[in-house]
This record gives C-alpha cells, sequence and structure tokens, in this order.
C-alpha cells in the first residue's frame, strides 16, 4: 500500500425472590442504550442501516446462593403510584424512552459476580459494578442473595445517595431482599434507578422518601464521580434520522439551502431532559448537487462553518459534536440537495467533562486564517494555538477539531498530534487528489497550547474547533497510536464478516474505561459499502460509520463505546484492508 493511503505501520449466584418478588427500577439518565434494528439492510447508496465470558473461577450461581428460587408474582402489580413511579419497563422500550443498561441487554444472560444470569437484581448490579472499574471477581464478603448485601457491607453503607450506589432493601422490601443501580440524584429525598428482577423484567423507577420504598441503604462500592456521571456518555449508536425512509423527518432530500430540524434529546437511548451536547455521525447521501452540511443546535444562529463536504452523487459521513438546544434539537442544512441520514453515538449532560462550542474558525490557508496563506506543502507541520487566544481556557488539556482538506494536489492523509512531542505514524484523514473531505479530531493539547498539522501532500487546511475537554476530564486526548493494520497483521478482512479489537490496556488506554475515539480507515475497498463500529458483546446496530466506495480509501473518526471485555468489533459489507489508530478514550 502506498504511503499516499495511509501512514504505514511502525516495523448469579442470584437473590432469592419472595411470593411478592422483585421489583423493578425506575429511571434516569441512561450511561449507554443501543436502538435500532440488529442487522442491517444495506441500500444501494451504502449506507448501513459476544457476551462477555461469564466470571471463571470454581465458583457458581448455586454455590454461592443454593438452588434456583421458583419465579415469583412481582410486586410492581399490587403497589401505590407513589411507591412504584415506574418510568419505562424492559430493554427495548427503556431505551426507546431514553433510559439505557449500559449494554447488559446484550450479555444479560451471563454471570456477574458468580451471580444467577437471567433477569436478577444482583447480576444486574454485578455488571454495574464492572463496568464502573470494579473487578469481574466478586467481592468475598458477597453471598447469598440481595439480603446479605447491606449486612456484610455495612461499612460501605449509609443513606447518602450517590451516582453509582447499590440501591439496597432488606427484609421490608421482601424476604429475600433487592438490589438496584443508582442512575441520578435529585436531592437527598428523591432518586432515580434501574434494576432488573427475578422472575420478572428491567425497568427504571423514580423513587422519593415520602412516596415509600426508599431504600434500607446505599451501598458505596464503586460510585460514579459526579464530574464523570454528568459528563459525556457514550451509547451503543442509534439512528436518528433517514430521510429515505421518512424516520425522524420528511420522506425525501434535503433541498439546497434548507435545513432539517433533528430531535436528539429523548431518543436513541438519550435522556429527554438536560442533554447539552450529542455526538453524531452525519452521512450526505447520494447528493444530487455538491455542496456541505452544517450541523448547528436549534435556537442559534447557523455557523460559517461545514461538517460534511460532498459531491454530486456522493455518499460520505463525518462525525459531529455539537451543541443541543434548550429544545432537545441540532439542525442540519444542507447547500446542495441530498439525503441526510444521522446516528447518535453519545452525549453529554454538563460541561464538567466535554465542552462544546459555536464553531470557530481557527485555520484556513486559502484566506490566511491563522496566519499560513498557501497550501502546506506535504511533509510540512503547521503549528496551531487552541488555547488562549485560540478561543479555548488554559485549563483545556484536549481539544475537538473539524479538519478540512481541499485541494490536494495528490492522494494523502493528515496527522494531528500534540506540540512539542514526535509525529505519530497515524492518520486522522484521508483523501484523494482534488477532494474536498473533513473530519472531527481529538487531539492532545501540547504544554505550548498548540496542535500540530501535517499533511503527507500540498493541500489547502481548514480547523474549526468545536469543543474541548479539561485537563482531569473523564474525555482524555492521546498521542495518536495504531491499534491495528490489516496489510501487516491478520490480512483483508472479508465482505460480511466483523473483526474483533481489543482497545483497553494498551497504547495508553486505561484497562477500564467507557468508550474510546479512533480513526477508521477503510484501504481499496473491492466495492462501495460501510463500515459499522460498535461494542464487542452486543447486536450489530442498524447504522453506519464509514461510507467508501470501490478503490478509495476513506476514514471517518468514530467514538465507540466499549464492551465489557474491552473489546470493539468493526464490520464491514465489502472486503477491504482495515486500519484502526486511537486518538483518545471516555472514562
Amino acid at each position: 500500500m502506498a504511503d499516499s493511503d495511509v501512514r504505514p505501520a511502525l516495523r448469579r449466584p442470584r437473590r432469592w425472590r419472595t411470593r411478592v418478588g422483585l421489583l423493578a427500577i425506575g429511571t434516569v439518565l441512561a450511561l449507554v442504550a443501543g436502538v435500532g434494528p440488529t442487522t442491517i439492510a444495506v441500500a444501494d447508496d451504502s449506507v448501513g442501516g459476544g457476551d462477555p465470558s461469564a466470571t471463571s473461577g470454581p465458583e457458581s450461581p448455586q454455590s454461592v446462593q443454593g438452588p434456583e428460587p421458583a419465579p415469583m408474582v412481582d410486586p410492581v402489580q399490587n403497589a401505590t403510584s407513589s411507591e412504584w413511579i415506574v418510568l419505562c419497563t424492559s430493554f427495548s422500550p427503556c431505551k426507546a424512552a431514553g433510559y439505557g443498561n449500559d449494554g447488559y441487554d446484550g450479555v444479560y444472560r451471563s454471570s456477574f459476580w458468580s451471580q444467577y444470569g437471567g433477569h436478577n437484581c444482583t447480576n444486574y448490579v454485578a455488571y454495574r459494578m464492572i463496568r464502573n472499574g470494579m473487578s469481574s471477581t466478586r467481592p468475598a464478603a458477597i453471598s447469598g442473595n440481595a439480603l446479605n448485601w447491606g449486612v456484610a457491607l455495612a461499612r460501605q453503607t449509609n443513606d447518602s445517595p450517590a451516582v453509582g450506589a447499590v440501591a439496597w432493601w432488606d427484609s421490608s422490601f421482601s424476604a429475600s431482599g433487592h438490589v438496584a443501580y443508582v442512575e441520578r440524584v435529585v436531592s437527598s429525598s428523591e432518586i432515580y434507578v434501574s434494576e432488573d428482577n427475578w422472575g420478572g423484567d428491567f425497568r427504571w423507577r423514580k423513587i422519593t422518601r415520602t412516596g415509600g420504598r426508599w431504600p434500607k441503604g446505599f451501598i458505596h462500592l464503586k460510585d460514579v464521580a459526579a464530574s464523570t456521571a454528568a459528563s459525556y456518555q457514550a451509547i451503543t449508536p442509534a439512528r436518528l434520522v433517514d430521510t429515505r425512509s421518512g424516520l425522524g423527518a420528511s420522506r425525501s432530500q434535503v433541498g439546497g439551502r434548507s435545513e432539517i430540524s433533528v430531535q436528539v434529546a429523548g431518543r436513541g437511548g438519550l435522556p429527554s431532559a438536560g442533554v447539552t451536547s450529542a455526538v453524531l455521525n452525519v452521512t450526505a447521501v447520494k447528493a444530487k448537487s455538491s455542496g456541505y452540511l452544517r450541523v448547528y443546535p436549534s435556537g442559534s444562529t447557523r455557523p460559517p462553518t461545514s461538517n460534511v463536504n460532498y459531491r454530486t452523487g456522493w455518499t460520505v459521513a463525518n462525525q459531529v459534536v455539537t451543541k443541543v438546544g434548550t429544545d432537545g434539537k441540532v439542525k442540519v442544512y444542507a447547500s446542495g440537495t441530498t439525503d441526510v441520514v444521522v446516528d447518535v453515538a453519545g452525549f453529554a449532560q454538563s460541561s464538567t467533562g466535554l465542552t462544546t462550542v459555536t464553531p470557530k474558525r481557527l485555520l484556513d490557508t486559502r484566506t490566511a486564517t491563522g496566519g499560513h496563506r498557501a497550501k502546506v506543502g506535504g511533509g510540512e507541520t503547521v503549528g496551531l494555538t487552541v488555547t488562549g487566544s485560540g478561543g479555548l481556557p488554559s485549563s483545556a488539556g484536549a481539544a475537538l477539531l473539524n479538519v478540512t482538506v481541499t485541494e490536494p494536489t495528490a492522494r494523502g492523509y493528515v496527522t494531528a498530534w500534540p506540540s512539542g512531542g514526535s509525529r505519530p505514524p497515524t492518520s486522522n484523514i484521508n483523501y484523494d487528489a482534488g477532494d474536498t473531505v473533513a473530519g472531527l479530531v481529538l487531539s492532545k493539547i501540547g504544554s505550548d497550547g498548540r496542535v500540530s498539522l501535517r499533511p503527507n501532500t500540498d493541500s489547502h487546511l481548514i480547523v474549526d474547533v468545536v469543543g474541548w475537554a479539561p485537563s482531569g476530564s473523564n474525555v482524555v486526548g492521546l498521542t495518536p497510536v495504531r491499534l491495528l493494520d490489516t496489510r501487516t497483521s491478520s490480512g483483508r478482512p472479508a465482505g460480511g464478516t466483523s473483526t474483533a479489537i481489543k482497545v483497553t490496556g494498551r497504547s495508553g488506554v486505561p484497562s477500564t474505561v467507557k468508550a474510546v475515539l479512533l480513526n477508521v480507515v477503510m484501504v481499496s475497498p473491492s466495492t462501495s459499502g460501510v463500515a459499522v463500529v460498535y461494542p464487542s458483546g452486543v447486536s450489530r446496530p442498524g447504522t453506519s460509520n464509514v461510507n467508501f466506495r470501490a478503490g478509495h480509501t476513506i476514514a471517518n473518526s468514530v467514538m465507540a463505546k466499549v464492551g465489557a471485555d474491552g473489546y470493539v468489533r468493526v464490520f464491514t459489507t465489502a472486503s477491504s484492508h482495515l486500519v484502526v489508530d486511537v486518538q483518545g478514550y471516555v472514562r
């Protein structure tokens, strides 16, 4: 593969239920959810529509907790509305309403902490604790059913609710007790929880101290820090809009110089309120004329920037980080007539971990914006100031940039990295001669407040800053590192197959993370098609991340939720070499 295509690689035990049974728990801001079909019907325009292993060791659910109890009657049937404020029931309806389960729906039949698999409160909470960063080995103090938990962990149990804590009920709830996961703390007297139920189903519930059934206590095993709980949350990708089918918008192409509204909050696994920003994959499909797409928050002025650039007949995608309007919507403006597809991959509910800004142009070599007026020569490095005069505060540790290449003289790529460091052997944007291609870049910021950019062929560069993450937040930028290059390793993946990629515990990524930001490159695919990136252990979503054409090398950045086993999967509809670089992660 020529250097001009892509940078070359460097040589249960479960709790027992009573006749009353277990309750379901109701709701709040979901950490994760995936909505959409589990199979992809690939249209001719090439837009896409593994369980973590059970805890190993000598223990089994029966050895820890005895034989499975018989299913019992769920108490919600006889409860008063003030005691049981149920917001949703069952995995799919909950996700459709914006209440997630952090991927548990894809693995709930597996056993965690030696709890019985399937619908079971202790198994669900064990899974959530592991996802919060605890060991997959069961804490020695816990045995028996849920009734035992608060007693065995008395020193870690109090009456102070916290996000990520375990809500625990003793025999006052049922003879076998109950546990649930605290999703949101409104006040010391109002919480939202999610739960699964032995002999019952998954639910979200709102609980008030005055309404009854307040937990006996809260077990603080691995609480989620307030800054993390309120910051970026990754989800299994879900489709919000497809103008070809009429999903989320009119069934017609978006006319040139017109726009559509996209409802983001309350759909695709996102909460219905409090969403401040979202990560979207936006695709222009079979454009009738050349143009660009602009994505911006509802209720604000349309910015003079672009997110996706296309030519007549093209199908091209780019990942977009955008503020969400106070009405929970974003706008998508098209300068040229095209179908539009929008998939959501994550969201934030405060500026604690991820701050989106109205896009600001920092560099445009066509107009001397940023001090450089001329094409950047192949192999030339441009230093870009992003903090201070660049608009970001000095506390910013990573910058979210939309980088556009236009009028390149030959096929090539652009690499971005923190100023002051060595240039990594990776790529962020790949292009053909004459193309105009945009890509989202999460770049760690150098100690001098700058980011370095280098094309390997003569090209104009345009850079807009769209957001930032402070040092110490749950969004962390890295100097890019290559995770996979099938040209030098496993060989060319066949169409219709998925490739598992280990992302945790390597290349600067911790052993436990919620999501990673990847640059995924399709190198000389055999035919046109799509690539879908999704967490290991769940069904493949009906979305797409990279849209490619036969023989072309095309890349896109992807914010991907990570499976419980530390892997992500990349499914391709056509045979193609695959190159994957990691740019950062979400703790």
